[in-house]
C-alpha cells in the first residue's frame, strides 16, 4: 500500500540518527520529518530526556510532519503531530526550519536530499539513503546531489544491515547522513547596506484582484500575498536593526530583544510566528461554513475548533484545502448522526433521574439485537434549572414570565438537529417563541417551527413535535447510531427482510409507515461540493 521503496525505520537506527544532532537548543527547535510515515523518528525524538535540564529534549509542539499517506496522516494526528502537508517534493512554505530529519522512500531519497538542502537556510539535515544512491551517481540528480554534499562537507557513515531486523526487512547497505549548515542573517542582509535602503520588492504594489467565481484560488492568493509582504518586512526589520532595533520592536516592547549577536534564530522564529497566525486567520476564513457550524450542537462546535487548530498547521494551499474539505463531506453524516444522538440522550438518559421523565418521554420497541431499545415520544419533557434557586420561567420582581439565560442555552441544539431532518436554514426557535409568548402573557401552547410548547413554574418544558416525519427521521437516525435497526433500514424492501428485521419494523413503526417512506434520506440532503468549485 505504501509503495516497494518505503522502509519504516529501525528503532536502533533512530537511535544513531538522533545521535547525530548537534543543536545547542534543542529544546526551542523547530523539527520537520518529511516523510513521516506512522511517526516512529518523531515519537523517538519525544521521548528524548534532557537530564541536565531536567525536561523533555524536544518539544513536540515544534515537531512538524508531512506525509503523502491518507491512513498514516490520520495516524499521525491521532498521535498530536503537526501534519503540514502532503507532499514534500511539491512543499512550498516558507516555514524556516532547525532540523530536517528523516527516512525518504528509498527511490526519491535523492530528490528529498535536495528538497532539504534547499529550504533549509540554517540548521541541520539528518537523512537516511540507500547507500546506492550515492555509490553510484549515474542520474543528474544523483550527481547534483553528490556535487552539493561535497560542497557542504557532509558527514557520511556508511551501515550494512541496518534494516535486516526491521518491519519491512531488507539487506540493503545505508547512507546515514549529516549536514550541518550555517548561515548567518546578519551576513546576508548586512552586506552593502546603506543609510537609506533603496531595496524594493518585486510585485508587492499590486493587490490581487478578487475574482468571486474562485474563492479558494482567491484565498491562497490572498495568503501568499500577505506571507510574501509579511516575510520581506520582517527580514527588512533585522536588515536595518542596528538602526532601528532600539525604537522598533516587531509590535513587542523593543528592549525585550535580546539577540547576543544570533539574528538568524530570531528571524526565522519570528517568520515562523507570522505563519502560524496566518494560517490561523485564513484556516479559520475557510473553515467558517455556515452549512456546517450553523448545524453544530455546542459539544460538536467545541470539538471543530479542535479540528480548527490542528488544521492550522497544514499548509495553505489548494490541495490541502480542497482534500479537508472532501474528507469533512465524507463524514458529514456521522458529524450529524452524533449531534441527533446527544439530543437523543437529552430527551431520554439525560432526564432519566427526574421526575421519571424517562419513561414519559420513550416507547420501547424490539430493537435489533436488544431487549432494551427506545423511540422518543411525540411529546417529550425536558427540565430547565434556574439559577441560585431561582425558577427559569419567572421574574422575581414584576411576577411575569421571563426566560432565563439556560433557556437559550438548553433548546438550542434542539432546534438545530431537527433542521438536519427539515432542510431549513431558517426557523422560529424555541427559546424565541417562549420569548415572545412569555412577552404577551402566554405559557401554554405557544408555537415555534418544530414544536408546540407548553411551560410549567415548576420549571419543565413541554415539547410537542409539530411534524411527525421529523420525529420519525429524528429517531430513524438516532436508533441507527445506536445499532438498534438494522443497518439495511429505510434501503431494504419489507418482502426482502427476515423474519427479525420484519420484527423491528412491526414494533418500530409498522409496515405501512416502512414502505411509505422506503429509500428516502434520513437526513435533508445539504450539498457541500460547490466549496469545491
Amino acid at each position: 500500500m505504501f509503495g516497494d521503496t518505503f522502509y519504516p525505520t529501525p528503532k536502533p537506527l533512530i537511535k544513531k540518527m538522533l545521535g547525530k544532532i548537534k543543536l545547542k537548543e534543542p529544546w526551542g527547535a523547530k523539527v520537520l520529518e518529511p516523510s513521516a510515515g506512522k511517526g516512529d523518528i518523531i515519537e523517538a525524538m519525544s521521548d528524548e530526556y534532557d537530564y541536565d535540564m531536567r525536561h523533555a529534549k524536544y518539544q513536540k509542539d515544534n515537531i512538524s510532519a508531512i506525509e503523502m499517506n491518507e491512513d498514516l496522516q490520520a495516524t499521525l494526528r491521532g498521535k498530536n503531530i503537526n501534519v503540514i502537508d502532503a507532499d514534500f517534493l511539491s512543499f512550498a512554505g516558507p516555514d524556516k526550519f532547525d532540523l530536517i530529519i528523516g527516512n525518504p522512500p528509498f527511490g526519491t531519497g535523492d530528490l528529498h536530499l535536495l528538497k532539504a538542502i534547499d529550504i533549509m537556510y540554517s540548521g541541520e539535515i539528518v537523512f537516511l539513503l540507500n547507500a546506492e544512491t550515492l555509490k553510484n551517481p549515474y542520474t543528474n540528480t544523483r550527481k547534483e546531489l553528490a556535487r552539493r554534499l561535497a560542497e557542504l562537507n557532509t558527514d557520511i557513515e556508511y551501515i550494512q544491515d541496518a534494516f535486516i531486523d526491521a518491519e519491512r526487512p531488507t539487506g540493503v547497505e545505508i547512507a546515514l547522513i549529516h549536514i550541518v549548515i550555517e548561515r548567518h542573517v546578519e551576513e546576508d542582509i548586512f552586506n552593502g547596506v546603506k543609510d537609506v535602503d533603496e531595496t524594493e520588492v518585486d510585485g508587492l504594489e499590486t493587490n490581487y484582484e478578487v475574482s468571486s467565481r474562485k474563492p479558494i484560488q482567491e484565498l491562497v492568493a490572498e495568503y501568499n500575498q500577505i506571507i510574501t509582504i509579511g516575510t520581506e518586512t520582517i527580514i527588512g526589520y533585522f536588515k536595518n536593526y542596528k538602526k532601528i532595533g532600539k525604537y522598533i520592536g516587531l509590535n513587542r516592547e523593543a528592549d525585550k530583544y535580546v539577540f547576543n549577536n544570533d539574528m538568524t534564530t530570531q528571524m526565522q522564529s519570528q517568520v515562523n510566528d507570522l505563519l502560524v497566525a496566518t494560517r490561523t486567520d485564513f484556516w479559520r476564513r475557510v473553515l467558517a461554513l455556515d452549512d456546517v457550524k450553523a448545524r453544530m450542537t455546542i459539544k460538536r462546535l467545541d470539538e471543530f475548533e479542535h479540528r480548527i487548530k490542528s488544521q492550522c498547521h497544514m499548509d495553505f494551499t489548494e490541495f490541502n484545502i480542497r482534500q479537508f474539505i472532501i474528507n469533512l463531506i465524507n463524514g458529514y453524516e456521522d458529524i450529524l448522526t452524533q449531534a441527533v444522538l446527544e439530543i437523543f440522550e437529552k430527551f431520554t438518559v439525560a432526564h432519566s433521574y427526574s421526575g421519571g421523565l424517562y419513561e414519559e418521554n420513550i416507547h420501547y420497541f424490539n430493537g435489533w439485537k436488544t431487549n432494551n431499545a427506545f423511540k422518543v415520544g411525540k411529546k417529550v419533557i425536558i427540565p430547565i434549572y434556574g439559577g441560585y434557586g431561582k425558577g427559569p420561567f419567572i421574574d422575581d420582581y414584576s411576577g411575569k414570565w421571563k426566560i432565563s439565560y439556560d433557556v437559550p442555552r438548553v433548546t438550542r441544539d434542539i432546534d438545530i438537529v431537527c433542521s438536519y431532518f427539515s432542510g431549513m436554514n431558517n426557523y422560529y426557535a424555541i427559546h424565541e417563541a417562549l420569548e415572545h409568548a412569555f412577552a404577551r402573557g402566554e405559557s401554554r401552547k405557544i408555537e415555534s417551527t418544530y414544536f408546540t410548547i407548553t411551560a410549567y413554574k415548576k420549571g419543565t418544558l413541554h415539547l410537542e413535535f409539530n411534524d411527525e416525519n421529523i420525529l420519525r427521521r429524528f429517531n430513524v437516525a438516532a436508533c441507527r447510531g445506536k445499532n438498534w435497526l438494522p443497518h439495511e433500514y429505510g434501503r431494504k424492501p419489507y418482502q426482502e427482510m427476515e423474519s427479525e428485521e420484519r420484527a423491528v419494523v412491526d414494533s418500530f413503526e409498522g409496515v405501512e409507515s416502512y414502505n411509505e417512506h422506503l429509500n428516502q434520506p434520513v437526513f435533508a440532503r445539504k450539498e457541500l461540493r460547490y466549496l469545491l468549485t
